[in-house]
């Protein structure tokens, strides 16, 4: 089952420009991957390290939420494209997760933020954008648009958090702040694994998880 890849934070060395960066709300909360083939359906569920089933007591009911949210758009899609294995990535997440910790008795979302297609790798964000343009949020991130991804931005999104406009029909024309993680940038058409990623974290949520777990700890979530 495919592995979702370790995204750079645009700190220090790390750090790398990305033109025209497609850039979407990062999501505090845990990275699930669901499987699909055209033999069995969605039939394999996972974590970034391992595999989980309905009697999981962290993620057990990530799959049921999947079956009532994300199952059938996404059926839809891949018969549409005629995709015969994929690898969807979601983020499982309550508006009281923190640093991919999760309050047990509040209601969860499953919103999806990459396909990776069999023999392809991961889409790059314009398809993405293209297959999931029927799907509001939570099913999938806010998208807020091409930036150039730089120093200067990712200090913009640190400092002073991009304003989204939200996109749902019952919401055009109103304001809200970028969750507080921060952003993924993202660049490239995934044909021929020239997709980049980076993710920028705002101030507010780095400081939040140094205060909650301590430096040598925090530090640790931080970076991840």
């Amino acid at each position: 089952m495919k592995e979702y890849p370790s995204i750079s934070s645009s700190v220090g060395q790390q750090f790398r420009e990305i033109p025209h960066a497609y850039v979407f709300d990062k999501l505090d909360g845990s990275n699930l991957r669901i499987e699909r083939n055209k033999k069995r359906g969605w039939y394999k569920f996972g974590t970034r390290t391992r595999l989980f089933d309905q009697t999981d007591p962290d993620f057990g009911s990530a799959i049921e939420l999947f079956k009532k949210t994300l199952e059938e758009p996404l059926t839809k899609i891949v018969r549409d494209e005629q995709l015969d294995q994929v690898v969807v990535f979601c983020e499982f997440w309550g508006a009281k997760s923190f640093a991919g910790k999760h309050q047990p008795d509040e209601p969860k979302h499953m919103t999806l933020f990459d396909i990776a297609v069999h023999k392809r790798g991961i889409l790059g964000p314009k398809e993405f954008l293209r297959l999931t343009k029927h799907l509001d949020p939570p099913l999938v991130p806010y998208y807020l648009g091409q930036f150039n991804w730089t120093r200067d931005f990712v200090g913009q999104v640190r400092n002073e958090p991009l304003i989204r406009k939200m996109t749902s029909q019952s919401l055009i024309g109103q304001t809200a702040p970028v969750t507080v993680e921060g952003v993924v940038g993202k660049a490239g058409d995934g044909k021929t694994h020239d997709l980049v990623m980076a993710k920028a974290k705002t101030q507010a949520w780095v400081d939040a998880v140094l205060a909650q777990y301590g430096e040598i700890e925090g530090k640790k979530i931080v970076e991840s």
